[in-house]
């Protein structure tokens, strides 16, 4: 058995609220094999873009806890540095957002986008 691309093991987001803890992925694990696709699908609210950004590390660490594991080609992504995630992002992993066209990207600045426009 081959080792996967992506492996996520008992990952847990939660945020802290001035109304206490949000739980919002309490111990999700997967496996995803390189060449294959994986749908995450729930309703609103479930977690699915909270768990994506946990793997591109794009929470504000201020206010977020990570915990578990997440495996990018062997690569541990929650302990990764800020520059490791920026060498990954946009060539080992990234994100279609809901609605691209109508929302900023993460990864430019916001002049930059303007000034496409």
């Amino acid at each position: 058995m081959s080792t996967p691309f992506l492996s996520v093991r008992d990952l847990k987001v939660h945020f802290s609220t001035e109304d206490g803890i949000v739980k919002a992925v309490d111990g999700l694990s997967f496996d995803l094999e390189k060449g294959k696709t994986l749908g995450i699908v729930g309703e609103s609210g479930s977690g699915k873009s909270v768990t994506n950004m946990a793997i591109l590390g794009l929470h504000d660490p201020r206010n977020t806890a990570l915990d578990g594991e997440i495996l990018l080609d062997d690569k541990e992504l929650i302990t990764a540095t800020e520059k490791e995630l920026e060498r990954l992002r946009g060539n080992k992993m990234s994100m279609i957002f809901q609605d691209a066209l109508a929302s900023l990207s993460p990864y430019h600045t916001i002049g930059a986008q303007i000034g496409e426009t």
